[in-house]
């Protein structure tokens, strides 16, 4: 069986605009604006990769079979990179959620600690967005198949929950220190990342491009 790439050089971005802005969304999936798209487009103009990945969500998935379309690849959906669950939070504003004192107190805590109960009605935990985005980081670092060529680069159309669990996982940045990246709907944030057979996943940081 062909062996693990070494590492893998990955543009990890974030959806462009929605039709919907200002509203958490989850489960939820409003399609992209229009703003959304030349989002999308500039941030990957004159880029191409060996893969594409994409989440499973509508605002996801259409820039990235738009942008695989140009570049004569396949995007390959994996529901690892979809965005957190928040369950009966999704879909609301912050203002809606601030107003009841027991939501308040309850959304605070979930972004002031990795171990905050899940959202209710169904949502997850960060710990459990960790686990799936670790997994796939592994999936991208393996060969498809026996026959297959590992990859060199591969394009991530993702969420912003998914791109700090992955600051998280393989660059080991600690929980409160990821809120003081600003990801945006359309950044980009370059990874390299590899396994080491002794601490497992690792990562840096190559660029930040803001939308």
């Amino acid at each position: 069986m062909s062996e693990a790439a070494a590492s893998v050089l990955i543009d990890l971005i974030r959806h462009g605009e929605t039709v919907t802005p200002g509203r958490l969304i989850g489960r939820s999936d409003p399609p992209l604006s229009d703003l959304g798209r030349v989002q999308i487009y500039r941030q990957t103009q004159g880029r191409n990769w060996d893969a594409i990945v994409s989440s499973p969500r509508l605002r996801t998935l259409e820039p990235a079979r738009l942008i695989g379309t140009a570049r004569k690849l396949s995007v390959r959906m994996d529901d690892d990179w979809r965005e957190l669950d928040f369950g009966a939070w999704d879909g609301r504003t912050l203002e809606e959620l601030r107003a009841d004192a027991e939501t308040a107190d309850a959304f605070m805590a979930f972004y002031r600690s990795a171990d905050a109960p899940a959202a209710p009605g169904g949502g997850e935990s960060w710990h459990m967005l960790e686990a799936r985005v670790a997994a796939a980081l592994r999936r991208l670092l393996d060969p498809v198949s026996a026959a297959s060529t590992p990859l060199e680069t591969a394009l991530v159309v993702t969420h912003a929950g998914p791109i700090r669990a992955a600051l998280s996982v393989a660059c080991a940045i600690p929980f409160a220190n990821l809120w003081t990246f600003r990801i945006e709907p359309g950044t980009r944030i370059t990874l390299r990342v590899g396994r080491d057979a002794q601490a497992g996943l690792w990562g840096e940081i190559v660029e930040v491009v803001q939308p």
